[in-house]
């Protein structure tokens, strides 16, 4: 992983059913790390990790058990919700920041094309924003 320009930052999370919850919250300042519940209409994502140059996207039962805990000390009307799944992702991370922008050379046929990668765990999030940024460059 030394010296190269994108490495994993492994999340993971835990969905549990969702008993009612409808606001987000987050604790950025926990000891353990960031603790996040985001409630959606059938489940919430309980988080999470972050963890840099890690590959492995097994469940790990004891991880899980600690992110509910956290997440039930956060919003303890989770407590007793049904697990419903563990998720474990890489989430791409460039060393020096994200790359955006166009490459140099065009294809075949002059398409271009444009890089938009290594944001991390805020990739889905910021990556809608940095590609209209783009827009000035190219136009519609």
């Amino acid at each position: 992983m030394r010296g190269a320009a994108v490495f994993p930052a492994r999340g993971r999370i835990v969905l549990v059913a969702n008993p009612g919850i409808e606001t987000s919250v987050r604790d950025e300042h926990h000891p353990a790390g960031t603790v996040y519940v985001h409630p959606r209409s059938r489940d919430v994502v309980l988080g999470g990790t972050y963890e840099v140059g890690e590959w492995d996207t097994a469940p790990d039962p004891e991880v899980s058990r600690a992110i509910v805990a956290r997440c039930i000390e956060l919003v303890p009307e989770l407590a007793g919700a049904p697990v419903l799944g563990e998720r474990a992702g890489l989430r791409p991370v460039r060393r020096g920041g994200a790359r955006v922008g166009p490459d140099p050379e065009p294809l075949p046929g002059g398409a271009r094309l444009v890089h938009n990668y290594g944001h991390g765990g805020a990739g889905v999030t910021l990556s809608w924003g940095c590609a209209a940024s783009l827009l000035v460059d190219f136009g519609p």
